[in-house]
């Protein structure tokens, strides 16, 4: 026999694979890639609406609906430092020159300039020029007036006492009286019950802005009833005090631009001197450009200025 039937046999198989399809071989892992971006968005949006406020939400949601792509200043965001889209660092300064802005106004003897107040509130919002300012301005406003509106607002049972409007010097909140509502007992300088809760309230809110803030006390014309104590003290005092319960709520000493005593001297109801709301706290949240001409006033106004 031959020696080949001592040994097994080897089988070998041959298998034909067919042609690969390649046009169809790495789209799977860019489809994949498309929706775990897709599902990252998806959660990133769930977290923001879960972990931010009304006012927030309505001013990022201000900055992606912009009408005017070109208003949109750039480099203007948290790449320069700022915290969110609500308050992205400094607002930038306003494109004009201080000075210029104030020489524009017409001046008491002095050289103080003098405040158009019906100017000023006809153009409202239309003369706040930078986009970012505004739309802080129009989130919080629209976040005071949610809790004024709200079932659950936390202002609403004070509705009544509060107005918001955005004017030319900035946003504005007046904080009046109203009949068996009163701010302040009659001639007292402590903050009722009612205004301290408002004070709270409002407070906190403005702690989340970094304009500066204006406050000014008002009375009706009534006489204070005390001998030596006119309603210029008594406003002033009122003002320092809503100034001190802000401050308790969270708003910096170092956003105090100015503390004002009025008297009587710019009624709400001219009419009526002695109407409930003439009595009344008015919070301003300033524009930077107005701070910035004031101070550039001031400059002016010093001596040594004026030996120039």
């Amino acid at each position: 026999m031959s020696n080949d039937n001592n040994h097994p046999r080897r089988i070998i198989i041959k298998k034909v694979h067919g042609a690969h399809d390649d046009e169809h071989g790495g789209q799977w892992k860019i489809a994949y890639a498309d929706f775990v971006t897709a599902m990252m968005a998806f959660f990133l949006i769930m977290w923001l609406l879960s972990s931010t406020t009304e006012a927030q939400r309505a001013g990022i949601a201000n900055f992606f609906t912009s009408a005017n792509a070109v208003d949109m200043p750039a480099g203007t965001g948290m790449l320069e430092g700022g915290r969110s889209v609500l308050t992205a660092g400094e607002a930038p300064r306003e494109r004009t020159d201080p000075t210029s802005a104030v020489e524009a106004q017409p001046e008491q003897d002095g050289g103080v300039p003098v405040q158009n107040t019906e100017a000023q509130t006809n153009t409202g919002a239309a003369a706040i020029q930078n986009p970012i300012e505004r739309q802080r301005f129009e989130a919080m406003k629209a976040e005071v007036e949610r809790m004024m509106n709200s079932m659950t607002g936390e202002l609403r049972e004070f509705a009544q006492n509060i107005s918001v409007e955005i004017t030319a010097e900035g946003l504005r909140l007046q904080l009046t009286d109203r009949d068996g509502a009163p701010m302040f007992n009659p001639g007292a300088v402590e903050p009722s019950p009612r205004l301290a809760r408002i004070l709270s309230v409002v407070g906190g809110v403005l702690a989340t802005l970094p304009n500066e803030v204006v406050l000014a006390g008002h009375t009706d014309a009534q006489p204070s009833g005390r001998p030596g104590y006119s309603n210029w003290e008594l406003s002033v005092d009122r003002a320092n005090n809503a100034r001190r319960a802000l401050e308790r709520a969270g708003l910096g000493a170092n956003r105090i631009f100015r503390v004002e005593g009025k008297a009587a001297s710019e009624p709400l109801v001219a009419e009526l001197p002695n109407d409930p709301s003439n009595r009344r706290i008015v919070i301003t949240v300033l524009r930077t450009g107005v701070v910035a001409a004031a101070r550039a006033a001031a400059r002016r106004n010093t001596p040594t200025a004026r030996a120039q």
